[in-house]
């Protein structure tokens, strides 16, 4: 497993969706760092930036499963990954691979 907390699941996530629009601003970095150890977020980001989009998806999904086992947690999550999206303007990629995203981890 790649993932050995949920805060880290739920970290490389939110780094995935602040990353969608090609550009991650401070207002996101705050809102991911909220709370978390900056040990535990170099360690996530350096996994993140050692995946290739295809393997971050996967990561996600697989995440997904282990630590969310209801649909009400994977609402919670991807409530998450939305309110980040909103911390600056939601742009239109984010939009549209957040729906993916989101029928991806209900229908995994």
């Amino acid at each position: 497993m790649k993932f050995n907390t949920k805060e880290e699941f739920e970290l490389y996530a939110l780094m995935y969706v602040a990353s969608l629009d090609f550009k991650v601003t401070k207002d996101e970095l705050a809102y991911m760092s909220k709370g978390v150890a900056a040990e535990s977020y170099q360690h996530v980001s350096d996994m993140f930036q050692a995946d290739n989009d295809a393997k971050i998806v996967e990561s996600i999904l697989q995440g997904s499963a282990t630590f969310l086992p209801t649909d009400e947690l994977k609402a919670e999550f991807i409530n998450k990954l939305k309110d980040l999206a909103k911390v600056d303007s939601l742009h239109p990629i984010e939009a549209a691979s957040l729906s993916s995203l989101e029928k991806l981890i209900y229908h995994k």
